[in-house]
This record gives C-alpha cells, sequence and structure tokens, in this order.
C-alpha cells in the first residue's frame, strides 16, 4: 500500500500543474497543511526522478519538468515510494499443521496460488497507473471544484509570494 508520501507528491503535482508560477514547498505545505520538511524529503526524490526542477529566489520554488501530460502517476509514485508492493507473500501455506516439521512436495511446488493472484492485481494497478498522467488528475480536479476555487487558489499563491518579496 502506498502511504502518505504518495498522497502528498501526487497532491503537490496536481498544485504545480494547475499554477502558473513556481511554488516553494513551504507555500505547498503551507496550503495543503501538511509537514514542510516531510514535503522537502518528497521534492527531493522527485527532483532526482527529474519529475520536478527547483528555481532559486525570492520568486522561485517548483515547476514540473515537463508538461503535465507527459508525467505519469506511475513515475510519481516510484519517484517516492520505490518498491512498493501491494502484497508481501510470507509463504504460509508451508505452515499448515497437518504437515508437521516438513510439508509435502505439492505444497511448497511452484507459486502459491494466492501470491499470483495478488502479483496479477497488482500488475493491472501498475498498468492502470501507467495509463494515467497528471494532465488526467487536473481533468478530474477541474470537473470536482467550482472554478473559483481555482482563482481562490492561485491568489493565495501569488499573496504568499508578494509577502516574501516585501518581506526580503
Amino acid at each position: 500500500m502506498y502511504g502518505a508520501g504518495a498522497e502528498y507528491a501526487l497532491h503537490s503535482m496536481l498544485i504545480l500543474a494547475t499554477q502558473s508560477d513556481p511554488v516553494s514547498i513551504s507555500d505547498l505545505a503551507g496550503y495543503q497543511q501538511i509537514p514542510e520538511r516531510f514535503l522537502a524529503k518528497i521534492f527531493t526524490r522527485l527532483k532526482k526522478a527529474k519529475l520536478v526542477k527547483g528555481r532559486e529566489g525570492i520568486s522561485g520554488g517548483f515547476v514540473l519538468s515537463k508538461p503535465s501530460n507527459n508525467i505519469h502517476v506511475s513515475e510519481v509514485l516510484k519517484a517516492v515510494d520505490p518498491g512498493r508492493s501491494l502484497f508481501a507473500c510470507a509463504e504460509i501455506r508451508q505452515n499448515c499443521a497437518l504437515f508437521g516439521a516438513i510439508p509435502p512436495r505439492w505444497a511448497v511446488t511452484g507459486p502459491c496460488r494466492i501470491h499470483a493472484f495478488m502479483e496479477e492485481a497488482e500488475r493491472k494497478l501498475h498498468g492502470f497507473l501507467a495509463s494515467k498522467t497528471l494532465s488526467d488528475l487536473v481533468c478530474e480536479y477541474t470537473c470536482k471544484a467550482p472554478k473559483e476555487f481555482a482563482v481562490e487558489t492561485e491568489g493565495w499563491f501569488q499573496d504568499r509570494k508578494k509577502a516574501r518579496t516585501v518581506r526580503d
């Protein structure tokens, strides 16, 4: 199962996909009310995976490294949660009380059927995630949220950016 890091990364990438200017980690964390230090670690991974790029300076922050329709959800998940598996087979089929100390050959030959079943489900999930892009998420977001919300969000980030330039 994917953890909070995956959720934070996808929400943050969605914000970057909908903003016209670079967005700072501090602003992303403040907007979503999530831990800034944790988000900074996530963005280190996203940057290493070349999904985002940083811009220095008062007006700096992060932007997507390529158009949102070229960033697949699976890439984001792989960057922040590499090697994540939905199922970990512990081979408990070998531990049946009826087997005693040594399970019969039929019980341990070939892959566990439950493990094979779960691997197939995971392949299908990964295929689905690979077929979806940030652009698809933006479309879902804009269909659900009222247009005023997008305007308010843009304004919120612009106000934060202005406050930084006035202070410094």
